[in-house]
């Protein structure tokens, strides 16, 4: 069991984002470059170090979906800006949450949305998604399904198989993107989850696929 899991374990919470972005990271997955930050100078010295825009977002084990709180602030552009959203996502812990700090990360925003998970079945074992991503998981619900561990086959099946599929060849001019990035990215999950049994679900919605690579705009991993 990796050391983060253990710890998210007994101490029966959901591992942070910053958490999840190294377990995905050790599980060869790879994800932006990104800063944790406790204060206004850190907050900074991330945007500085990352380059503007950035997304900043609150780091609490009590928020698990931070879009229902306004714990995440995208675009942002100034120094103003920075101190502005940091103040705001700092003042969550009036509402009762632990708070431990924020996460600077670059802004990226793309036409296509897609997400990819794991739900553990209690037949089936790790059940591996992957869909449409962002607000049109809920309105089309245009997801498919593999069961862990997957080929590169199965991945591709997985891809293929959800009715929005063209999306990814590259119309209205937008170029083709990088569907082996995909193919690899839905294959790491389901090896990742047959590796960590405690984990119980895990949501990285949306990321966004590129003409080279993939870029994981949010991470969830619950145990």
């Amino acid at each position: 069991m990796h050391p983060l899991i253990e710890k998210a374990k007994r101490e029966e919470r959901p591992l942070l984002e910053t958490e999840a972005l190294s377990l995905l990271g050790h599980y060869g997955i790879t994800v932006p470059e990104h800063h944790f930050a406790g204060t206004e100078k850190e907050v900074l010295e991330a945007c500085r170090e990352l380059g503007w825009p950035v997304v900043i977002k609150v780091v609490s084990p009590d928020i698990l979906h931070k879009s229902d709180v306004a714990g995440v602030i995208l675009n942002v552009k100034t120094k103003k800006q920075a101190t502005q959203a940091f103040s705001q996502l700092i003042s969550l812990e009036k509402g009762g949450h632990r708070i431990h700090g924020v996460l600077v990360y670059p802004f990226q925003s793309h036409d296509i949305e897609l997400s990819a998970g794991m739900l553990r079945d209690e037949q089936f074992g790790p059940v591996i998604t992957f869909g449409l991503g962002g607000i049109w998981i809920e309105v089309l619900q245009d997801v498919s399904f593999g069961i862990a561990p997957l080929s590169s086959d199965e991945a591709e099946e997985m891809i293929s198989s959800i009715r929005g599929h063209a999306l990814l060849e590259g119309k209205r001019g937008n170029k083709p993107v990088d569907r082996e990035a995909i193919r690899d990215l839905l294959i790491r999950l389901s090896q990742m989850a047959l590796q960590e049994e405690v984990i119980r679900e895990m949501d990285l919605n949306p990321f966004f696929p590129l003409e080279k690579g993939v870029f994981i705009a949010d991470a969830r991993i619950i145990v």
